[in-house]
């Protein structure tokens, strides 16, 4: 058990992932301060529709983006470690104190090498039709060996619910099955949204392919 700093939030971050935050409540820009003038960790977990979600991840500062003159901050921040939530505590500082236990996946699971392929090949398909032109610094490499879904997960369209039931799965691979399933659904949409972009940036000429 440990006692740290939490900032709820409608943001689920999973371990070595990065999202940005922007700091203006005064409760937050003390815990954020702290974090990065004594290099301490801090939580977020999910807050949506009033509910506070107990499975969270720690996360450090690994940028200051920009400080403003009244003390607000652009940072962002790198997940580390889930953790479940055993106990809130207001009172003792400005912002929330929670007393956490960390988790990891189940230490004896064997990775499914060939569902992790599908799930990136699936993945970076999906970045290629969302980001033409710019997909190249969101891609994975099929040959990937860390933890996949994390990567995925963040990038791959999830609303902020899916996010968090994967991040409380103790599975690499029932993580991986849940976006495969997620992946194959959404990427025919995606597909005929990008032949309707092809269409209309061709001025409404399609090729006619019986000729050729």
């Amino acid at each position: 058990m440990e006692k740290i700093g939490l900032f709820p939030l409608n943001v689920v971050v999973f371990p070595e992932s990065s999202v940005p935050l922007h700091i203006f409540e005064p409760r937050y820009k003390q815990l954020v301060a702290l974090a990065i003038d004594e290099e301490k960790d801090f939580g977020i977990n999910l807050v949506d529709s009033s509910r506070l979600f107990q499975t969270g991840c720690t996360v450090e500062v690994s940028e200051v983006s920009r400080r403003y003159d009244d003390g607000r901050l652009d940072v962002v921040v790198t997940g580390k470690q889930r953790f479940t939530l055993r106990s809130l505590r207001e009172g003792e500082e400005l912002y929330y104190v929670g007393i956490v236990e960390y988790f990891m996946d189940e230490s004896d699971e064997v990775i499914d090498t060939q569902l992790r392929q599908m799930c990136i090949k699936q993945y970076n398909e999906i970045i290629e039709l969302v980001y033409p032109g710019a997909a190249e610094e969101y891609v994975l490499d099929i040959s990937y060996t860390g933890t996949a879904s994390f990567f995925i997960a963040q990038k791959a369209g999830l609303d902020v619910l899916r996010k968090q039931e994967l991040l409380e799965i103790r599975s690499e691979n029932q993580r991986l099955e849940k976006l495969t399933d997620f992946m194959e659904r959404l990427l025919p949409e995606l597909r005929d949204k990008r032949r309707i972009q092809d269409v209309i940036m061709s001025d409404g000429y399609i090729p006619n392919k019986s000729k050729n």
